[in-house]
């Protein structure tokens, strides 16, 4: 997040100091590749995947069967197991947004207790859709399982 943000910052300071007009287009182009629409709404089912950052047994199980349990305008389905990560050592826990709007993501994040800061944008490549809409991978910041206790109404 912060390679693109000091792509955007200089490619738009290029395009405001110096105005060639292939800079100008690049920087525009850029502002419209990565703009974030709010006012999308998020989908009644969030589609996520959940990965186990730091090695604690059966964590990405509970949070999963967490998110999987809430109730509201907002459905959390994880259509597969929860996994481990490649890593076991991720200090914060990460929520990947797999679709251009960031709304379920930012569903996830709320449900999660986590800020915006935790999302990061991970498009598949064209050709490889994916069903998933979020994956989780937890941190140490969620790594107590007793965060986790199944909500129920």
């Amino acid at each position: 997040m912060i390679m693109l943000s000091l792509a955007v910052g200089s490619l738009t300071t290029l395009a405001v100091v110096y105005s060639p007009e292939w800079i100008r287009s690049e920087a525009e182009n850029v502002f419209e590749i990565f703009q974030i629409n709010d006012s999308t709404p998020p989908p009644d089912t969030v589609y996520i995947q959940v990965k186990n950052g730091v090695g604690v047994d059966d964590l990405a199980a509970k949070a999963q069967n967490f998110l999987e349990t809430r109730t509201g305008d907002v459905v959390f389905y994880a259509p597969g197991p929860p996994s481990d990560a490649f890593r076991r050592d991720y200090a914060e826990t990460i929520i990947l947004s797999h679709r251009s709007s960031f709304a379920a993501a930012e569903r996830v994040a709320e449900v999660m207790e986590l800020g915006d800061s935790s999302i990061v944008m991970l498009l598949p490549e064209a050709g490889n859709d994916t069903d998933i809409d979020v994956t989780v991978i937890l941190g140490r910041d969620r790594d107590d399982p007793a965060f986790y206790i199944p909500y129920r109404d």
